[in-house]
């Protein structure tokens, strides 16, 4: 087997090219995911922000059925697919 000069050359060159653009994409991608990270999504609003949910009184609801409580959930599941 003939190795040739000119083609380990070639090679060799094909291969530091080859490192050294994926180091600079590497620090290119590093230096552009802090910008484009989303912000903390469990902060506490600021603003005009109003709370949706409240905490319901127990003591209203105490007097429903079990079984009522279960449809109205499931109704509620089945309406908001959640």
């Amino acid at each position: 087997m003939v190795i040739s000069l000119r083609r380990l050359k070639r090679w060799s060159q094909f291969f530091l090219l080859f490192v050294l653009f994926t180091l600079l994409l590497y620090q290119l991608f590093s230096f552009l995911v802090p910008l484009f990270k989303p912000d903390y999504m469990y902060k506490e609003p600021n603003g005009g922000a109003i709370k949706v949910f409240g905490h319901q009184q127990e003591t209203a609801r105490v007097a429903e059925a079990p079984a009522q409580k279960i449809k109205e959930r499931l109704l509620m599941f089945y309406w908001l697919g959640e």
